[in-house]
């Protein structure tokens, strides 16, 4: 399946808001949090190249939508220490590669929900 499918776009997009409706409940939740910012930052990065949305939104906005939360992110586990991947946040690679570094963490991510998902069945 492609990351741009738009049905596997659409799911990711829902995920996305379910999360957001979670932090809103939830306010200060540094787990929740980092959850969504994970996955806020996939689907930023994976929405940049795809030309049907350059009809909704500017392809220059979606660049700097996904490297803004991609960079939240980033902050988010230098000063946290949540970082999940194999890199740390804290090496310099990730100072001019913040969108790397959110798909190191989204893959991370991705494997534990299965790994957990496994677990219970």
């Amino acid at each position: 399946m492609s990351t741009t499918d738009p049905f596997a776009l659409l799911r990711a997009a829902a995920a996305v808001q379910r999360l957001d409706y979670e932090l809103t409940i939830h306010p200060g939740d540094r787990l929740r949090e980092r959850t969504y910012l994970v996955h806020r930052a996939a689907l930023a990065d994976r929405t940049v190249p795809v030309p049907a949305l350059a009809d909704v939104e500017n392809p220059e906005a979606s660049e700097q939508d996904a490297e803004g939360t991609a960079r939240r992110l980033l902050e988010h586990d230098r000063t946290h220490g949540t970082g999940h991947g194999p890199v740390p946040a804290a090496d310099p690679r990730w100072n001019t590669d913040a969108r790397g570094y959110a798909r190191q963490e989204h893959a991370a991510a991705v494997r534990d929900e299965h790994d957990q998902e496994h677990a219970c069945g």
